[in-house]
């Protein structure tokens, strides 16, 4: 009795949208940028796996002025030493660079939101990036909600449209809605 009630509430949740929500979704579509792999345009943000050489060459004639690195400093040692040092040549180019290094689920934390959030701006035309798309992902949704005003649903709306995805959905050939419950 105990499951088939947890069932019928579950259901529920992934049949119904998010209800008490008057305000309209904010979010705009994502532009696959299909010249690149794993680059994505949401606004006037970048988003995307390590960039190439080509790839920094491109943002920039596209006016972007900013890079965030999230890759750790092994990784960028490690790309560095078969490919070019990003830092130098983002530099050389005229970027803007930071670099926020999140490395693993112990760095998804408030605190590296926050540092994130300081270095955005909504109006600047900046590239953030990781090793594959999936950090920044995971990051950007969580500023589209901090700093935005997007609803957790909204977030990962546009999230979808980046790397985000969840196995439960894919397994349950159903998209999940979320509420957030204060503590």
């Amino acid at each position: 009795m105990k499951s088939s009630i947890i069932l019928f509430v579950f259901s529920i949740t992934l049949a119904i949208p998010a209800m008490g929500q008057d305000h309209a979704v904010k979010s705009d579509s994502v532009e696959v940028i299909q010249d690149f792999k794993n680059l994505y345009r949401y606004q006037n943000f970048y988003l995307s796996g390590q960039p190439t050489y080509e790839t920094l060459l491109w943002l920039k004639s596209h006016g972007v002025k900013k890079i965030i690195n999230l890759r750790t400093e092994k990784e960028n040692s490690d790309f560095a030493a078969g490919a070019f040092n990003e830092v130098n040549i983002a530099r050389e180019m005229g970027f803007e660079y930071f670099s926020l290094p999140v490395e693993g689920i112990k760095d998804y934390t408030p605190e590296k939101l926050d540092a994130l959030v300081g270095l955005l701006n909504k109006n600047d035309s900046t590239l953030i990036h990781c090793a594959g798309a999936g950090r920044v992902s995971d990051f950007f949704m969580a500023y589209l909600v901090k700093s935005r005003g997007y609803t957790v649903n909204e977030a990962i709306g546009v999230g979808r449209m980046l790397k985000f995805s969840m196995p439960l959905e894919k397994l349950l050939n159903a998209e999940i809605n979320f509420i957030i419950a204060d503590n």
